[in-house]
């Protein structure tokens, strides 16, 4: 558990709702109402998929929708819709009315067929997890779907007047995720810390049958479950569930050590007691076990290969890559593996990036440096087990899918289509038409051509003269190549830059949509942003992300010194080397500013409070701060150790509630750079790692644009 924040004797200010803030002038209305086009335009639309056909208690059949994620322009937190599946409908019906109190963000809403928890049977509805300061399960259901409309539950929340009630299923502090349903809605697995607050385990519950000696009125209840994925007793034990076999007989389980190493196991739950878990190996994997990773592991839906799995991994290079396995005789099939000695359906030397199974196809997405790429393989009629790239007719970014394959529709599809153009629109895709007319191109590689079909009311506004992104590399200090996506001002020569570095550190600037101050940077200060992709990086396969892994963490930083010289040397007549804002202990006499957002400032403080769920990755990543000579060497590359070398001025904002980079770090932070040189903080209550609330994004945007103004444009005419 962290230690309490100490505040000392800072003096905090309330300029917004849920914001604390210290040595922070007043925010003029100028910038808020400058800022509201790209705030609205940023308030997208994003989908959990489709909802299950269900019959409802006369038998009716009632046809499911799509479940739709949005903000509206009144609401503190994210709410849920419903619309039709057909893309000519524009109707958009709210699902909920929650606010901040009930949850800062829904971070699943997985739909299921019934439950019958409370001996009478409710249909459709989901599962859904929501965060405050932990993750609790509830269910959602809607009383016109169920055989007997319940009393107001214990505990139920406050949804009035949305369509649909909610009722907590877990009432204790721990955390619950990873929400897994059979493919014929018996059984529901997930994890939980619950056992001793440390290790992540793998728990199973009936959705039907499941006789919980629950009534049908207001008495709240705890879900039972059995646990199936103990603590192995050696370390911290991180498990996630994959997928149920087609016969509910297996549960595939990961390990989680890190996120560039897992392991998939394999737990017998066919009897009273779940046998232990059982290690799949991968025969003929050319790569260290420690140095492999699995994705996205699910059973086949055909019943005549139950027990045939599909995953990605790069088990078999450097990177990740489609293949399958089958229990029962332990082989391996290779969809896109790269490599001269595999035998492969199509090599593909890009990561696979998202892979759903369903009962006739596999539909997966590729990331090519930032940009997605849609395919898929049917897996029966004339193009059986054929790799078909989807070339969709759009202006190309970041790709999602949902598919519907548990309504029997396993080719029909929403897209979730982000890039520079718009935040997060939902769009309809029906693959099987396009299997009338495969192409093949010059290296005789099968492809589609697509158009989809928008859903109007999933849509968020577009903002005029967007800038589309540049792919650019330069050359580091050691000769490696660094990619970077680039956006300069359209109709601007040279002008100053921003260079944004993303965290994770395991994470990838892609061709995704930004935030709305990238917009207004762009449009209105008329100021470039670069999103270097420096070592360590993901996308670019596991060698380039372990290039920065503990005693090498400096090299990432180094990265961005090579950037700076690159603009000085290579982009003068495009960027204003004088006028820089970026990372700041180690580059300061060559900015203008920095801007830091939930940063670690002190190594071993944050492996120290960072969740306890975490810290064994975290330290795989970073480096053991236990072990003396590791932690001479964090405590010698820590920015707050380091803050002397800060010349330049600062803003800091922290979401009080972070449980992954602890609000330690800021406050630390800001206590030794202000002796020194202009600081601002902001710490946002009720916030996490990254921000939810319209209060606190509309907030903490318009300051960043005032402080840039302030410091980075100074010399300018504004």
């Amino acid at each position: 558990m962290a230690t309490p924040v100490d505040y000392g004797d800072l003096e905090f200010t309330r300029p917004a709702k849920q914001i604390k803030a210290v040595n922070l002038p007043a925010v003029p209305q100028r910038i808020f109402d400058g800022m509201k086009q790209y705030e609205d335009a940023a308030r997208g639309f994003s989908t959990s998929g489709f909802e299950r056909t269900v019959n409802d208690a006369n038998g009716k059949q009632v046809p499911g929708g799509v479940i739709v994620a949005h903000r509206p322009a009144d609401a503190q937190v994210t709410q849920l819709y419903r619309m039709p599946t057909d893309p000519s409908s524009t109707e958009l019906s709210r699902l909920t009315y929650f606010d901040i109190g009930s949850g800062r963000t829904i971070s699943t809403f997985r739909e299921i067929l019934e439950d019958d928890w409370r001996g009478v049977r409710r249909r459709g509805g989901a599962i859904m997890l929501k965060i405050l300061s932990n993750q609790s399960r509830r269910r959602y259901w809607e009383d016109s779907l169920a055989d007997q409309v319940l009393p107001k539950v214990q505990g139920e929340l406050d949804n009035a007047p949305g369509l649909g009630r909610i009722e907590r299923l877990t009432h204790d502090d721990y955390r619950y995720g990873s929400i897994v349903l059979s493919q014929a809605n018996n059984l529901m697995a997930f994890v939980s810390n619950k056992e001793n607050n440390k290790d992540t385990l793998v728990y199973v519950t009936r959705l039907v049958d499941s006789n919980t000696g629950a009534k049908a009125d207001a008495s709240p209840f705890a879900l039972p479950s059995r646990l199936v994925a103990p603590s192995t007793g050696e370390g911290t034990t991180m498990y996630s569930p994959e997928s149920f076999s087609l016969d509910d007989k297996y549960l595939l389980i990961m390990r989680r050590y890190g996120s560039s190493y897992n392991a998939l196991y394999v737990v017998d739950i066919s009897g009273e007691q779940a046998l232990p878990p059982k290690l799949i190996e991968f025969p003929g994997a050319t790569e260290k076990a420690e140095d492999t990773a699995f994705a996205d592991a699910a059973f086949s839906h055909n019943v005549n290969l139950p027990h045939l799995i599909y995953c990605i991994t790069n088990g078999y290079g450097d990177f990740a890559s489609i293949v399958t396995y089958d229990l029962d005789t332990a082989s391996v099939t290779h969809i896109t593996t790269s490599g001269a000695a595999i035998q492969v359906i199509r090599p593909i030397l890009w990561e696979i990036q998202d892979l759903k199974v369903t009962s006739d196809n596999i539909v997966f997405t590729v990331n090519v440096e930032g940009w997605s790429s849609l395919f898929f393989m049917p897996l029966s009629g004339p193009h059986k087990n054929t790799v078909i790239e989807v070339k969709v007719a759009w202006e190309r970014g970041w790709l999602t899918f949902k598919t519907n394959d548990l309504n029997d529709k396993p080719y029909e599809l929403t897209l979730y289509l982000t890039s520079y153009h718009s935040r997060g629109r939902i769009t309809y895709l029906d693959l099987l038409p396009l299997l009338n007319n495969v192409k093949k191109d010059e290296n005789g590689n099968a492809y589609v051509l697509a158009s989809v079909l928008p859903y109007a009311q999933a849509a968020p506004p577009t903002v005029a003269h967007e800038v589309p992104p540049t792919l650019i590399r330069y050359k580091s200090f050691d000769g490696l190549e660094v990619p970077a996506i680039y956006y300069h001002p359209a109709g601007q020569s040279v002008t100053p830059v921003i260079i944004h570095i993303h965290g994770g550190p395991e994470s990838q600037a892609t061709a995704n949509y930004r935030t709305p101050t990238h917009s207004y940077l762009l449009n209105e200060l008329k100021i470039a942003v670069i999103y270097p992709n420096v070592r360590g990086s993901s996308g670019y396969g596991k060698k380039y992300m372990a290039a920065d892994d503990v005693l090498k963490r400096e090299d990432s930083v180094k990265d961005i010194g090579a950037l700076l010289d690159h603009i000085a040397s290579n982009m003068q007549n495009e960027l204003d080397s004088s006028r820089i804002a970026a990372t700041l202990t180690h580059y300061s006499s060559k900015l203008a500013c920095g801007i830091e957002n939930f940063g670690i400032g002190h190594w071993p403080s944050f492996l120290e409070n960072t969740a306890a769920v975490r810290r064994a990755a975290r330290r795989r990543e970073y480096g053991d701060e236990t072990i003396p000579e590791i932690r001479e060497f964090l405590e010698r590359i820590s920015p707050i150790n380091s803050a002397s070398k800060i010349t330049v001025p600062l803003l800091i904002t922290h979401g009080e509630n972070d449980t992954r980079v602890t609000v330690h770090e800021a406050v630390s932070m800001y206590k030794v750079v202000s002796k020194n040189v202009h600081t601002e903080l902001i710490i946002c209550e009720m916030e996490g790692h990254g921000y939810k609330q319209k209060s606190v994004i509309e907030f903490t945007n318009a300051a960043d644009i005032l402080f840039l103004e302030r410091y980075l444009l100074s010399n300018s005419n504004l």
